[in-house]
């Protein structure tokens, strides 16, 4: 009877209601005579109604599965989403892929980890939110609230006490702790930027943020180029690591994911050593990228772009420009001029004449007077003392493609994580102390248009040095959404803890992640992201691993029908089209339309809303047919007619 009582259960959990109908002559089980009571259904031929009444009543048996003692953790974690406060049905596709994997698992006799969390700072809702006159994280909050009911509709088996927010004071502390450690290792810097910036959001905006044309993202407007001190997270590092690390047999089926993170990375091929650039009385770092590390030593003088950003506002002098080289402790001639062949993505080139016969060319056409010195190279160990200089001086000396850059964190809006810094004059960027965590968030008592960013927060500015105790003044970027979401996979694991962002003990046999579902959009950044940080908390200690993530499940989009007028390319309802014959007229005039399968959006009517599915047809037919037909990597044509 046990073993009957959980086939029916997976029956149901499947809810073909006519399997049960057609168990009428098993009626006189105590098991079916309960269920008989219970709904009363079993005298009715199926139908909606049925079938919501059939979910309505497992529902919780269904998600309710005991964990099992004494085997194996099976981890299966689906993107966590944005709070935009409905579902669509790129949510529902990915959630059904995760939750059938999850309910697979945990039929094999797994214990399966299947949480969910909401990636809930950004633009996007602090937009939102002054439209409406409302506070950010009330709006934020109320989309929560509906979101999670709806992902309770559809009967996905989440983990729901692992639940977190990155919005969350006790989710963001931990985010500033991270941080607080990658400044102290070396890998969080401030210093001037060329940037893409917003007239419309006010904020900087990151090349994959800005279109074809030049536009914003989200605004739309022309994106200008500003000059801004940002912060950066030294990503470039580990890119040797980050590189290497795709061959690891660890990887289960990332397939052309791989490609897509060795295009963003780039062949390794160059070294970065950190100089000092004397401009009037103080030194600014400018790094130095060279195909042959043994220049750093051999080096006699630098060639710098007229464009490169520490020479912006300032009059330019070939005469008094030096810099410090850090491994010989030598100053060298800096020469601004553009016509040298710099590598690809840089503007600064590192010249020894008296070892390259390319740089003796160039020193003669720059008037540079050298002797050429025949100087015998064992390159391969000249190249190598260099970069073990530059590693134990700690300025550098790491591997890493001319074209990958560090990651600017920097956005200049309100509804982020604080960057815990504080400007002193004395001490210069002070870090805040650990003890004092989480930095918060001012509460604005109401969303206006002058207040979008920290730094019209008086109050909230102005604060004591933790160092000196002098008048000093708090850092007002906030940090880019992608940080928050670059380690959350690892605060799943132990969401509860008080005293650190995780416990390495409750990762042991749960990491890596064993299958991570999500959008192909987030195969390049968002995982670049999130495998250097698990590289480098890893180098930290605080990690059984460096790979963040066996196999991965890449979904493609969700397409709906969409409807233009052929002449105009305007946009129809579908109810304003009809078909004669073989082709599609608008209503009104007569006019062609063409008829195609694009991504699902309110402007060109081709979304569908869950809601509707699930009062029409239940959350299981929604769910197989979003499951059924094509694989997860193909783009799926949703259709009514299905």
């Amino acid at each position: 009877m046990k073993t009957y009582n959980f086939s029916l259960k997976m029956i149901t959990y499947l809810k073909i209601g006519k399997i049960l109908v057609n168990c009428r002559h098993l009626h006189n089980s105590k098991t079916i005579g309960n269920l008989k009571n219970s709904l009363g259904l079993w005298h009715l031929d199926i139908n909606t109604e049925i079938k919501l009444k059939i979910e309505d009543h497992w529902s919780q048996d269904v998600v309710s599965t005991p964990k099992l003692k004494d085997v194996d953790t099976y981890y299966v974690l689906p993107m966590f989403p944005y709070p935009s406060g409905n579902l669509h049905m790129g949510h529902v596709r990915v959630y059904s892929i995760s939750d059938t994997i999850a309910r697979f698992y945990k039929l094999s006799g797994k214990n399966v980890i299947h949480p969910i969390g909401w990636d809930a700072f950004g633009l996007p809702a602090e937009n939102a939110a002054i439209e409406r006159n409302i506070l950010p994280h009330q709006w934020t909050q109320t989309n929560i609230d509906s979101m999670k009911q709806q992902l309770k509709n559809l009967s996905y088996n989440f983990d729901w006490n692992r639940e977190l927010s990155t919005c969350d004071p006790k989710y963001y502390k931990w985010t500033q702790y991270i941080f607080l450690k990658l400044f102290e290792k070396g890998l969080a810097y401030q210093c001037k930027a060329k940037v893409n910036w917003d007239p419309v959001d006010k904020t900087v905006l990151a090349d994959e943020q800005v279109d074809e044309f030049g536009c914003s993202w989200r605004s739309g407007a022309k994106v200008e180029s500003k000059v801004l001190t940002q912060w950066f997270i030294k990503t470039t590092k580990f890119a040797q690591k980050l590189y290497d690390g795709l061959q690891s047999e660890s990887l289960e089926d990332w397939k052309d994911i791989i490609n897509l993170q060795r295009h963003w990375i780039g062949e390794c091929n160059g070294v970065i050593v950190t100089f000092q650039m004397k401009l009037g009385n103080e030194y600014k770092s400018l790094d130095i990228w060279t195909s042959d590390p043994y220049k750093f030593i051999h080096g006699e003088f630098i060639a710098i772009s007229k464009s490169n950003i520490l020479l912006h506002g300032l009059k330019l002098d070939n005469s008094n420009l030096k810099c410090l080289n850090p491994l010989t402790n030598m100053e060298i001639p800096v020469y601004v001029t553009d016509n040298v062949n710099f590598a690809p993505e840089r503007d600064v080139y590192l010249a020894s004449p008296a070892t390259d016969d390319e740089d003796y060319k160039l020193a003669r056409e720059l008037g540079i007077y050298v002797n050429k010195r025949d100087i015998i190279l064992d390159k391969e160990k000249e190249n190598q003392d260099a970069i073990d200089l530059a590693q134990r001086k700690c300025v550098g000396g790491h591997y890493v493609s001319s074209k990958l850059k560090d990651w600017l964190i920097s956005r200049q809006r309100y509804w982020g994580t604080p960057i815990p810094i504080i400007h002193c004059r004395e001490c210069g960027p002070v870090p805040v102390p650990y003890e004092d965590l989480p930095v918060e968030l001012p509460l604005v008592e109401a969303v206006e248009p002058g207040v979008q960013t920290l730094a019209n927060i008086h109050d909230w500015v102005n604060c004591k040095c933790p160092k000196c105790g002098s008048n000093a003044t708090r850092e007002t970027d906030t940090m880019d959404t992608f940080v928050d979401s670059s380690w959350y996979y690892y605060r799943f694991l132990d969401p509860n803890n008080n005293e650190k962002p995780f416990d390495k003990n409750h990762l042991s046999g749960k990491t890596p992640v064993n299958v991570y579902v999500g959008g192909k959009e987030h195969a390049v950044l968002h995982l670049y992201y999130a495998r250097f940080m698990s590289y480098f908390l890893h180098s930290l200690g605080w990690t059984p691993s460096e790979e963040p993530f066996k196999k991965l499940v890449v979904q493609g989009m969700v397409m709906g029908q969409s409807y233009k007028v052929k002449s105009s390319g305007k946009y129809l309802h579908p109810n304003d089209v009809e078909k004669v014959g073989k082709a599609y007229k608008e209503k009104n005039t007569g006019e062609a339309v063409l008829v195609q399968w694009e991504k699902m959006s309110k402007s060109k009517y081709n979304g569908e809303n869950p809601e509707r599915l699930l009062s029409s047809y239940g959350s299981d037919t929604t769910k197989l047919l979003m499951l059924a037909d094509v694989p997860p990597e193909t783009s799926r044509r949703w259709s009514d007619a299905k």
